[in-house]
C-alpha cells in the first residue's frame, strides 16, 4: 500500500557551515523505489516552522520522519544543545497529525532509546534507513502496529537507491556557499577512540560506483546550480585507493566544479595530491585530531606527528588550502604534552588550525569506556546532554590560557572555533564559495 510520508530535516546548525541533509536525500530515493510519496522540509532552509505548517495543512500524511543530525555541538567552548529544534517540530507536527513520528539519522544512532524516549517519537530508525524505514512503512500501513519501537537492518553494499534531492530545499544551500554534498562509500574501518562513525555506518567500508558519483556531481551542478562539492565520507582516502579512482573518473569526464572532503592525513604523496588537483580538489579538511605522538596515541588515530608534518608540506609544495581539526584535553593530555602540542603546531606551514578543548563523551566509544573507569562519570550518566572528557592530568583553564595566548593575533589558528561563526554568512554575501576557511591562510 502507497503511504504519503513527509520527511523532516528539524536541523538548523550552520557550523562551520550550511549542509545538505543527504541522508534524507537517499532516504526519499528508497521511498520512492518502494513506490511511496514522499515530501520533505527543511526548517533551516525554510527560515522557521511556516513551510512545514503548510504541508501538514495542505496534505494528509500516513508517516513523519523526523532526521536528527546533530545532539549538540560537540564544542565545549561554546556548548548548545541541538535537541529543542527536534522537541520543537514534534510538538508542531502532533497539533497537525495524528501520523506516526518515526526519528532517524546519525546523531539520533548514537544513543537511539535515550532520543526515542526524550523526543518523544513513536519509532526510531537505527543506522542506515533504506530499507529499514520503508519495511517499518509497510507494517504500518497495513494496519499493525508494532510493540518494538526501533528497527535497524545492516547493508552489506551501498544503497542503490539514487538520491532524491529537493528543489524546494536545495536553493538555500547553493545560495549559501553555492556548496551541496556527495557521499562515495560509507562505514570506518578506523578505531578512533571518541569516534561513533562506526556504530552508525558500520566498520566495512562499502563503495558506490564511480560512474554514478561522477554523473551525480554532473548532475548537482546541471540541475541544481552546485558550484562547489564537498565528499561527506567519514574519511575520504581510504586504504583501498577507491578515491583515487573517483578522481581519475572526475578528470576523465573534465570536471571543472571545485571540491574539498575530509582526509586522514597519512599516506598522501606527491603523486596522489597532484592527481586529486587535476581532478578539481582545491581545499583539503585534515582529521589530525592531537598534536603530539603521546595524545595521538591514547586517541588510537594510528599515525605521529611526523606523518601529520610530511603530509602537510606535500599540500602545501601543491599549493592547495589544508585545515586541521584537533582537540585538546583529551586522554593522555598533561601540562608538557598541551605545551609540546602548541609547539608542533608552529611547524604546520601555511595551513588553519581548529582546535577544540575536551572531548564529547559518546556511548559506546573508548573514550567513553574510559571516562567510567577514571570515574568521571558513573554507570548511568545522562549522555543525551553534552558531557565533556577532560584528562584529570591536566587543568582545563591551563589548556584554555595556553592556546589563546599562543593563537592570538593569528587568523589562521582558531580557537575558540564559535568566534569566527558570524563571519560565514558575511562572506556568503560576497560571494564566496565552498567551506570558507581557506581565506585564513597566510601565504606568505
Amino acid at each position: 500500500m502507497t503511504a504519503r510520508c513527509l520527511l523532516v530535516s528539524a536541523n538548523r546548525m550552520v557550523s562551520p557551515y550550511p549542509v545538505y541533509p543527504i541522508g534524507i536525500a537517499y532516504i526519499m530515493g528508497a521511498l520512492q523505489g518502494y513506490g511511496h510519496r514522499a515530501d520533505h522540509v527543511d526548517i533551516l532552509a525554510s527560515g522557521g516552522y511556516s513551510a512545514l505548517l503548510k504541508k501538514l495543512g495542505d496534505t494528509h500524511y500516513d508517516i513523519i520522519g523526523i532526521s536528527i543530525r546533530n545532539i549538540d555541538t560537540v564544542d565545549s567552548a561554546s556548548p548548545q544543545e541541538m535537541l529543542t529544534d527536534i522537541t520543537e517540530a514534534i510538538q508542531h507536527i502532533r497539533q497537525h497529525t495524528k501520523a506516526p513520528i518515526v526519528l532517524g539519522g546519525p546523531g539520533f544512532s548514537i544513543m537511539p532509546e535515550q532520543l526515542l524516549d526524550y523526543c518523544k517519537g513513536d519509532y526510531g530508525i537505527v543506522g542506515e534507513g533504506e530499507e529499514a524505514f520503508p519495511q517499518l512503512i509497510d507494517r504500518i500501513m497495513s494496519g499493525e502496529h508494532p510493540e518494538q519501537k526501533l528497527f535497524s537492518k545492516s547493508l552489506t553494499s551501498f544503497p542503490e537507491c539514487q538520491p532524491s534531492y529537493s528543489h524546494e530545499v536545495t536553493p538555500y544551500y547553493v545560495a549559501h556557499g553555492g556548496m551541496l554534498n556527495v557521499q562515495t562509500k560509507r562505514g570506518c574501518n578506523y578505531g578512533c577512540a571518541y569516534c561513533s562513525y562506526p556504530t552508525i555506518e558500520g566498520q566495512k567500508l562499502r563503495y558506490r560506483d564511480t560512474a554514478e558519483v561522477v554523473s551525480e556531481i554532473e548532475r548537482l551542478c546541471r540541475e541544481f546550480g552546485a558550484r562547489y562539492i564537498f565528499f561527506t565520507d567519514a574519511v575520504f582516502n581510504d586504504p583501498h585507493d577507491h578515491y583515487l579512482q573517483i578522481a581519475e573518473e572526475l578528470i576523465r569526464k573534465e570536471n571543472t566544479t571545485p571540491w574539498c572532503a575530509f582526509f586522514r592525513p597519512q599516506n598522501l604523496t606527491k603523486d596522489t595530491l597532484r592527481l586529486l588537483k587535476r581532478s578539481g580538489m582545491v581545499a583539503m579538511e585534515l582529521g589530525t585530531d592531537a598534536s603530539t605522538n603521546t595524545t595521538l596515541t591514547a586517541l588510537n588515530k594510528g599515525f605521529t606527528f611526523d606523518e601529520v608534518l610530511a603530509v602537510n608540506e606535500a599540500i602545501v609544495a601543491e599549493s592547495l588550502a589544508c585545515a586541521h581539526f584537533l582537540m585538546f584535553g583529551g586522554p593522555g593530555e598533561t601540562r608538557d604534552t598541551v605545551l609540546q602540542g602548541i609547539r608542533n603546531l608552529k611547524k604546520l606551514r601555511r595551513s588553519v588550525v581548529f582546535a577544540y578543548i575536551g572531548i564529547r563523551i559518546l556511548p559506546g566509544t573508548k573514550v567513553h569506556k574510559r571516562a567510567f573507569v577514571e570515574q568521571l562519570i558513573a554507570d548511568d550518566t545522562d549522555l543525551v546532554m553534552p558531557i565533556f572528557y577532560y584528562s584529570p592530568m591536566v587543568d582545563r583553564d591551563f589548556i584554555e590560557s595556553r592556546l589563546l595566548s599562543a593563537f592570538h593575533g593569528r587568523k589562521d589558528r582558531i580557537f575558540p572555533v564559535a568566534k569566527s561563526e558570524h563571519l560565514i554568512p558575511l562572506l556568503h554575501k560576497m560571494g564566496h564559495m565552498g567551506p570558507l576557511w581557506d581565506l585564513l591562510i597566510d601565504k606568505t
